[in-house]
């Protein structure tokens, strides 16, 4: 049963500014469920997708990996296939309670847990290469380089699934979607205390991007193929193919 996230309930947080530490973990799939419009609908695409474009004796990447649910959608994707699922995190306590959870039904030979960071991560011969609300968190100026670590690490007609927090440069615009999402954790029985809190937290840790940025980002190091496949408020996915 997922521990149920109260965190900010009373206004405060132990840990300024937000990071991924033992207490945000052990209430992450609580979290994530209530903050991300979509979120199990993002997994079955990931399996869906991955299921489609993956190459056989390939590799499978997914890049901050928090508690394995994207690295779940890979493994049923490919689980009757050869190849290896490597899933990254820069956070100790996420690793450490993904290799806990998995241990008994998962063959360390075909899922491997790494503690690491993910500027320092090699990809190589990867078919499927996941990064799931991830990139919102790396410094914006080390997003490029990143992306082209896994461009240059993939196979041809390798693809990439992105799934981000955006803005809209239209004010209008970006107001009303923030009050709907304010209203969807609302009605996911956040108070607006916690709402606030929260937001507070994540200040210069989550920093969103408009959805072209991303485009013309991924256009810029030489992938194809780039298409929205989800958009749920102002949360979106999308793919893009090395060709």
């Amino acid at each position: 049963m997922k521990k149920r996230d109260n965190i900010f309930n009373d206004g405060n947080f132990n840990d300024l500014p937000f990071s991924f530490n033992k207490e945000v973990t052990e209430v992450f799939e609580d979290m994530i469920d209530r903050s991300v419009p979509g979120y199990s609908s993002s997994l079955k695409l990931i399996e869906n997708l991955s299921r489609k474009y993956y190459q056989d004796k390939s590799f499978c990447y997914d890049l901050g990996c928090s508690l394995g649910a994207s690295t779940m959608s890979l493994l049923k994707a490919i689980e009757n296939k050869e190849g290896k699922i490597f899933a990254i995190d820069n956070s100790e306590a996420m690793i450490f309670k993904c290799k806990d959870r998995f241990k008994d039904f998962i063959d360390s030979r075909k899922v491997i847990f790494t503690l690491q960071n993910l500027e320092s991560t090699e990809i190589r011969e990867a078919s499927i290469v996941v990064i799931n609300f991830v990139l919102q968190f790396i410094d914006i100026n080390k997003r490029e380089s990143l992306l082209k670590k896994i461009f240059y690490g993939m196979k041809r007609n390798g693809l990439l699934i992105m799934s981000e927090k955006i803005h809209f440069n239209n004010k209008f615009r970006n107001k009303s979607l923030l009050n709907l999402y304010h209203k969807f954790k609302y009605n996911n029985g956040y108070t607006k205390m916690e709402i606030s809190s929260k937001r507070d937290a994540l200040e210069g840790v989550l920093i969103t991007e408009p959805q072209d940025d991303h485009y013309q980002r991924l256009k810029k190091i030489g992938f194809k193929e780039i298409r929205k496949v989800m958009t749920n408020l102002n949360f979106f996915t999308l793919i893009a193919q090395k060709k």
